[in-house]
């Protein structure tokens, strides 16, 4: 560690006068060479200098904010505010992005097709200015600025010329491989060396009073993030230590219900919402009591403008091909191999995630990046490889992971309320629902498959084939999932069989990966998608590639890797109180109705470890299917790398069935409520519902 702790410095520090070398050069040389030059520049090509040129000065300003004390500096609240603005007004949604060279639309106008996007794609990369200030990166940074100088000098030579967009190009495809082991080494390092306590000491050591320090993170810092933070500041100590400890505890029993031990491991990676940091300095103390040292990752925020994100979703087309793949694959390795020790001292995540955004509905953008069916395939094995190889050293096998949500003053008027709720669901009695939920498994394991219809209205109609038992009285097909790894308690979840597994799945709104899916619909025929629609644009052509593109891209098609019911009934009737059903994050959607993860399984990658149902102690053996099986002697053809879950609430719900091997019929819900004697109290939130 030490050595790789040297070898980090030492680039730091032959990196910084570097930088500082070729910022002066941005800022005064090629000022003086545009000026001189300017009339012969292509005025298009001119504009994006400038723009470029603006951009490396404001993200530079942040530097000595970040080099600063955290305690008595002399940046105001107020001024960093002015200076955020700057830095961000041409991503503003209203105001900026419309006319911004980081609008792909806007860079194919001024710049035409080819030029327009690389360049609009180079223009991303130095949206990263602050990160890697952050990070000390000096030499990616100074390579940005030698960037710079090159675009200008390659507008001066090849003006209007068609061949300008070849030379650009070889220049962009130079700078995306340069040190591409170092890069990759600082990535890895930053995610989990203990040594990165950048924003450990943010967390620990900031005077959480003065919200300043929030602007340490170098994302956008919205008016949430700061009510957030004046809210967690305002809570009451003795609940949010118990809230801390529950976590922790939470984390320690998904080891302990694995059978696997904590006291192997040394260090568990903590991600929480910016804005969250009282809690966060509870959770990094209880992690030390349990003997793991916390790496705290970059707080999340909810970012800026999602349809900047969204455009550039696939920026790597511009130079995304076989050599490239390969230079990366070996990179990586490389930096898998450096950074081994660490990896396998790795506990897993405890991850506070957070909710109550406005759902994001994209605009279809032409000019956005995409890619060809070439790089769709070469996406797919570069996503397999580097999976396979990080598995090899970070040990999944041994390791847990904790998660929980909470809501953001986004949410409306209500925030406090629904807080106060969400608290409410989240430390519900793990024990008590797993004595309910081990009724529904009883009946679940006679079944030969499942059936699940929607209320009318609904198209659901899918069978899900299960796995046989060989002995049922050690044996069975779903785990009894209560509130450890996964919070809040409440789903029984299996991996089904492909073959046998058909029919439709429907879901009127949803909300996947940040974007929002209308009239979802999936048709499966053994276990794998065949069809698929929604009814977000007019068209059903752009519906179509809708969903391809955010819901199975890199793959054609994805099988079916969980199939799963929530009994969360207390978490609906929460959710419909408020009415943010469709502001609810997955993790508490998945608990309130049959839910179907299209991807790999739960099991992905611990297929070959035991797992038992802590409940009654009988082995899981539905823990691969016919996909996953394949690992032994195709690993690549054996995981997706994807996992999404998707959730028919118990409005569209119309009934689930457990089907005999004689045809038999044992509903487990029906007419939209539980079935199963013993369950009846988990009916008590729905019929309330009803009476409303």
């Amino acid at each position: 560690m030490t050595d790789l702790r040297d070898t980090l410095q030492a680039w730091t520090r032959a990196g910084y006068d570097n930088w500082l070398r070729s910022f002066q050069l941005v800022c005064i040389e090629h000022l003086a060479l545009v000026d001189r030059l300017g009339r012969k520049l292509d005025p298009a090509v001119l504009d994006y200098l400038a723009a470029l040129q603006k951009l490396i000065k404001l993200g530079s300003r942040y530097w000595d904010f970040y080099a600063s004390p955290l305690k008595r500096n002399d940046f105001t609240l107020k001024k960093l505010q002015a200076m955020q603005k700057d830095f961000y007004a041409d991503l503003d949604p209203q105001s900026g992005y419309a006319e911004s060279f980081a609008n792909p639309a806007y860079a194919v106008q001024r710049l035409g097709k080819e030029l327009g996007q690389q360049l609009c794609m180079v223009y991303a990369r130095f949206r990263d200015y602050p990160a890697m200030l952050i990070q000390q990166r000096f030499v990616t940074l100074g390579q940005l600025n030698r960037l710079f100088a090159d675009l200008t000098e390659l507008g001066y030579v090849y003006g209007r010329d068609a061949s300008r967009s070849d030379a650009l190009h070889k220049v962009i495809r130079r700078f995306m491989e340069q040190d591409m082991f170092q890069r990759q080494l600082f990535s890895l390092y930053w995610r989990y060396s203990p040594r990165q306590d950048y924003f450990k000491n943010i967390i620990l050591k900031a005077d959480l009073s003065d919200l300043t320090y929030l602007y340490r993170y170098g994302v956008h810092i919205s008016k949430h993030v700061l009510e957030l933070a004046r809210f967690m500041n305002s809570y009451p100590e003795t609940e949010l230590k118990q809230l801390s400890r529950y976590i922790v505890q939470a984390y320690k029993d998904g080891f302990i219900r694995g059978n696997r031990s904590h006291k192997i491991k040394k260090y568990a990676s903590l991600i929480i919402p910016a804005g969250m940091e009282r809690l966060g300095r509870f959770l990094v103390r209880d992690l030390g009591r349990l003997g793991l040292e916390s790496v705290v990752q970059l707080p999340r925020t909810q970012g800026f403008n999602k349809q900047y994100d969204y455009d550039h979703r696939f920026s790597q087309a511009v130079f995304f091909d076989q050599k490239f793949v390969d230079k990366m694959l070996k990179a990586h390795e490389r930096a898998l191999r450096q950074m081994a020790d660490l990896l396998r001292l790795q506990a897993g995540p405890v991850y506070v995630e957070q909710f109550g955004e406005q759902p994001f509905c994209p605009q279809d953008n032409p000019a956005a990046f995409k890619l060809s069916p070439e790089q769709r395939q070469l996406l797919q094995q570069f996503s397999g490889l580097t999976a396979q190889n990080f598995y090899r050293y970070y040990k999944r096998e041994e390791s847990s992971f904790c998660i929980i949500a909470f809501p953001s003053p986004e949410i409306g008027n209500d925030f406090r309320r629904i807080f106060a709720d969400t608290l409410e669901v989240n430390l519900l009695d793990s024990m008590h629902y797993a004595r309910l939920q081990q009724k529904i498994i009883d009946v679940l394991d006679r079944a030969e498959y499942v059936r699940v219809k929607g209320k009318a209205g609904n198209q659901t109609d899918i069978s899900v084939r299960l796995h046989k038992l060989q002995n049922p009285q050690t044996q069975t097909n779903f785990e009894n999932c209560v509130a450890d790894v996964n919070i809040p308690v409440g789903e029984v979840f299996t991996s089904p069989l492909l073959k046998g597994t058909n029919g439709t799945l429907h879901v009127r709104d949803i909300y996947l990966h940040n974007l929002r899916f209308k009239n979802l619909k999936l048709t499966f025929k053994d276990g794998m998608i065949r069809d698929y629609s929604c009814s977000n644009f007019k068209d059903r052509a752009a519906n179509r590639k809708y969903v391809e593109e955010n819901l199975l891209l890199p793959h054609k098609t994805l099988p079916i890797g969980e199939f799963a019911i929530g009994t969360n009934t207390a978490a609906y009737r929460m959710a419909l109180r408020y009415g943010i059903l469709h502001l609810l994050p997955i993790l508490i959607i998945e608990k309130m109705g049959p839910h179907f993860a299209v991807g790999d399984t739960c099991y992905s990658h611990e297929e070959d470890v035991d797992h038992f149902n802590f409940f009654d102690g009988k082995k899981i053996i539905a823990v691969e299917n016919e996909f996953s099986a394949l690992r032994k002697k195709d690993p690549l053809k054996a995981y997706t790398q994807v996992h999404t879950d998707i959730t028919l609430p118990y409005e569209m719900l119309g009934s689930i069935a457990a089907i005999g091997r004689d045809g038999s019929r044992t509903y487990i819900i029906k007419d939209g409520l539980f079935a199963v004697p013993g369950t009846e109290e988990l009916n008590q939130p729905l019929l309330k519902i009803r009476k409303k």
